[in-house]
């Protein structure tokens, strides 16, 4: 059932996903990569993780809002569902664009290469500027929500 709790917490986190996006772009990543969609699909995760996780406890069981602890742990509890997810796929995602050019003949090294892909991601994700972020905003957000869960039914 939507509320206005799931919505600005979607709103929000798909806003704080997108600025994650940019600050990998900037931070992290060497000058002039191509990244393509990168920050609207980071967005758009965020969109869904913004409304199926924070928003559904900022709403509350009874839809009057939650603690404020809640709240703030739902909110750094989404930011790690999007970076852990956010990995997973993109490095699943080059796994699969070199399994298609030919590059591995068997199961179990394309398996390997992904793990390898995911270790990669995970080193140049993990910037202090990237993480504090994520997790600070995340918490920001699960905090605007949970006030939006509580004054607005």
């Amino acid at each position: 059932m939507p509320t206005p709790a799931k919505l600005v917490s979607a709103i929000l986190f798909a806003a704080l996903a997108w600025a994650v996006g940019e600050a990998i772009v900037r931070y992290t990543l060497e000058e002039g990569t191509r990244v393509g969609l990168f920050r609207e699909f980071l967005a758009f995760g965020g969109l869904l993780i913004g409304w199926r996780y924070i928003g559904r406890i900022a709403s509350g069981p009874t839809m009057r809002g939650n603690t404020v602890t809640n709240v703030i742990t739902a909110g750094i509890g989404g930011a790690a569902i999007l970076l852990v997810l956010g990995l997973l796929l993109h490095a699943f995602g080059v796994m699969i664009a070199e399994s298609l050019q030919g590059k591995y003949t068997a199961i179990g090294t394309a398996a390997s290469a992904w793990m390898g892909f995911l270790v990669k991601d995970a080193v140049t994700v993990f910037h202090p500027v990237v993480m504090g972020l994520l997790f600070g905003g995340g918490a920001v957000v699960g905090l605007i929500g949970g006030l939006v869960g509580r004054t607005m039914r």
